[in-house]
């Protein structure tokens, strides 16, 4: 991968890193939402946080297909060898960034048809 390429695929990457900081901002705010929805039985604190949740769930999702285009990307420019480290690498992050689409996907659909409070992670 040329310098420029590089450099333009961090400049994404920064980009992304902001992004999680108010992930994590709107995921606090979510918890507050329903820590007051288990307090109060408040219903709008449950969709609020319902919505903030999805939102969540669905950049994240977008996020991971970037990840797992981009390395697949990088996977078509290589040569095929397995003896490659380069290769078996990016292989292996390809991999992983399906696992986390695949697991971003479950979240969020999870989520969409939740109907009841069901507690569950974050990733």
């Amino acid at each position: 991968m040329d310098v420029f390429n590089r450099l333009k695929r961090l400049k994404t990457e920064d980009f992304i890193w902001l992004i999680y900081f108010f992930i994590a901002a709107f995921a606090v705010l979510s918890n507050a939402y329903e820590r007051n929805y288990d307090l109060t039985n408040n219903i709008s604190s449950y969709k609020k946080s319902k919505i903030i949740n999805i939102i969540i769930f669905f950049i994240v999702f977008f996020i991971y297909l970037y990840f797992a285009l981009t390395f697949a990307t990088d996977l078509n420019n290589m040569e095929r060898n397995f003896n490659n480290k380069n290769y078996r690498n990016t292989l292996m992050q390809l991999i992983a960034a399906l696992l986390f689409l695949i697991g971003g996907a479950i979240y969020l659909v999870q989520e969409i048809i939740q109907d009841d409070e069901i507690e569950f992670g974050i990733i």
